[in-house]
Formats: structure tokens, sequence, C-alpha cells
């Protein structure tokens, strides 16, 4: 397990050799500018980023985000779902679930999957993993998975999180030479400087509600990096569900910058903020910007148009979905198989949460759930 006292270390050494604009590049801009606490001192404090920033989201993220999950989600659901609460008993005598994260990581595991007929093969990066749900459901289903985070207290509980679940180890980049053959591959930013004419090889890269809260060099540096290490893929594809809040640019922007970059879009359903781009020439940009334009041209605030929340469905056909070329239409394909297929019912899921007995809710929820009016309503 990588210890704190490791990779504070390993940052200040790592940092000797980066440029003033790189390590500030390099903050977690959005966090920081509200206030968020990135950082931890105690191993006992990270039992407040297993579950962070998804209060109130689960039913949400169930029937809006997936439309419900399948038996063969439902049970790696439960798989990851058990590793991670038996871990946050052991660890820090937490006894809650993480709930809503994992839904939202179904949905994503979904886009993964709709890039290619043979994703077990391919390598994935996921830039800005959070709590690392997505990852333990990847690694759960054993794919060969690489991540990126710039938040210690993030990069730590990913650390712990994928060493249990991971069942050939993980290749921790803050301690160890870089194996390429390794399953699982843990990078700290500070090495990715280190590896740009060099980068590990994949085929995806996914990055989360996290590209627009980036400071725009940082979203740059990713894209060029990406482009290096995906030139020898047959896929390379990069996706993402949620753009992210927006602090210097908007989706318009964010999909623009995509293309100057080489990137070209090929999906976008944006009442679910789900994107694809691909280094293949061919895009859907102009008609899905002049459908984003039309959303401001109704009234709809520039922060609404990649939020999914009742202001932004509201103005869009469910079924207007934007696509084109070889990955669009897989895209587009896949997700219609999903949708098709037998659901198991939310009652079901919240039935295997009750056999697991937990006695708390998440240090978050029940924040949330104090600071709620208790006045009663005429």
């Amino acid at each position: 397990m990588l210890t704190i006292e490791d990779y504070n270390q390993k940052e200040i050494d790592g940092r000797i050799q980066l440029s003033n604009r790189f390590i500030r590049t390099f903050k977690p801009k959005a966090f920081n500018n509200g206030g968020f606490p990135t950082n931890v001192e105690k191993e006992q404090e990270l039992i407040r980023y297993i579950d962070s920033m998804h209060a109130y989201s689960f039913e949400r993220h169930f029937h809006d985000l997936c439309n419900g999950i399948t038996k063969e989600e439902f049970d790696l659901v439960k798989k990851a779902t058990i590793d991670i609460f038996e871990a946050t008993k052991e660890l820090y005598g937490g006894h809650f679930l993480v709930k809503a994260p994992m839904m939202a990581s179904v949905c994503e595991k979904r886009i993964l999957e709709s890039t290619t007929d043979d994703i077990k093969g391919k390598r994935v990066l996921e830039i800005g993993g959070g709590s690392g749900t997505l990852g333990c459901l990847l690694l759960e289903d054993d794919y060969n998975y690489a991540s990126t985070d710039v938040t210690q207290a993030f990069y730590l509980i990913q650390n712990r999180l994928f060493e249990r679940i991971s069942k050939t180890g993980v290749n921790e980049l803050v301690t160890q030479d870089l194996d390429r053959s390794s399953r699982c591959i843990h990078i700290p930013y500070w090495k990715l400087w280190e590896m740009r004419n060099e980068p590990i090889e994949f085929d995806i890269a996914m990055s989360n509600h996290a590209l627009l809260e980036m400071s725009p060099s940082s979203l740059k540096f990713y894209l060029n990096f990406c482009r290096k290490a995906m030139e020898k893929s047959k896929e390379g594809v990069f996706v993402f569900q949620g753009g992210g809040w927006r602090i210097d640019q908007n989706l318009i922007d964010l999909i623009e910058l995509f293309d100057e970059y080489g990137f070209y879009l090929k999906y976008l359903d944006h009442s679910k903020e789900i994107a694809g781009f691909s280094l293949k020439e061919g895009s859907v940009k102009e008609e899905a910007i002049e459908a984003l334009k039309e959303l401001l041209r109704e009234g709809v605030e520039t922060e609404k148009i990649y939020a999914l929340g009742s202001t932004i469905r509201s103005h869009l056909d469910p079924d207007q979905v934007f696509y084109c070329g070889e990955l669009g239409n897989r895209m587009k394909n896949h997700f219609q198989e999903i949708e098709n297929q037998p659901k198991i019912k939310l009652e079901e899921l919240i039935e295997f949460y009750q056999g697991l007995n937990p006695t708390e809710e998440t240090p978050d929820d029940e924040f949330a759930e104090y600071i709620r009016p208790k006045v009663k309503t005429l």
C-alpha cells in the first residue's frame, strides 16, 4: 500500500524537474476554487473520499442515467460493492455503501464497451478517476486499466481500492518502474511529463465530470498526450460521460478544442452528456454545436447545457442523438441493445444493499441530510 508519506515525498522529488507552468496547470482548479479538500495528513481521513460528491443521486442515476441495469451488470455491481464495503470497514471502520457512484460507473462502463468488440483486449486510461469506483468495476471485470489523478487524497484512495481488487496487483508508478504488461497501472501526474515522448500505449481514454473543471492548459496537455499514446491503436478513442462544471470553458468550447487537437466528434447524446471522439476524420461537430447553441437561444444557461438535470432535459428531445462513422454507429447500436435488454428492478438492488446491513450513510449523504430544511410547509 502506498503510504501518505511516500506519496508526498515522491511528489516533492517529482516536481523538481517540472516547470512552474506545469505545476500551476496540474492543480485541481475546480476543487481549489470551491474549497474542496484535496489533501490528507492521516490515513483515517481517506474515508471521506470513498464516496464523494454524489449525495441524493442514487435513484436518479439508476433511472435517468442507466435506465435500469441488466442482470449481468447487477452481478458485477455486487462484487465491486462488497469489495469496497469490506475495504471501508477493514481500513477505516466505516459501515456505509457506495451506491450512486456505482450506478454512474455502470453507465461509464457501457460507454467503454460501446467503442469496440474486443474491450478486454484493449487498454483503457481514465483521467481523473476520483473515488475509483469505475476503476474498481473495470478491475473486477479483468480490464486492462490505467488511471491518473492530480489530487493526493483521491489518488491514495484509488491505490487502496485497486490494490484490493486487482487480481495481479497494481503497478504503482509513485514507487515502481513502469511495467507495461501490468493489468492495472497507476500514474501520478508528475510522471505524465516524464513519459510524454514515450507514453504508455492505450486504446481508449475516458474522463468523466472532469474535463471542464481543468485549466485549459491541462486539458490541452492531455489531448496531446493521448494523441501520442494512441497513435498506434486501431481505436484511438476518447469518451466521456459529463463534461464537468464549467470554469473557463463550456461544452461547445470543449467540442471545438477536441476538434482542434485532432479528435473528431463521432457521437453526442447531450441529454445524458455522453460524447465519443475518434482520431479518424469525419465529424458531427457542426450539427451538435448548432443544437447546443439553439438551447442557449431558448434561454438555457450556459452552465446548464451539460448538466444532467430537469432544466436541460426539459428542453431536449431524448431521442436527439448525433452520430457518424464506425464509432458513432457502434455506440448508437450498443446503447440501443442495452436499452432493449431486460433490467432488474430497483427493489432488487435495494434488497441487496439492505442484506449487507450497512448502519451508516456516507459522510456526504449524512451532511446533506442534516442541512435539509426541517420545517414543515403547509
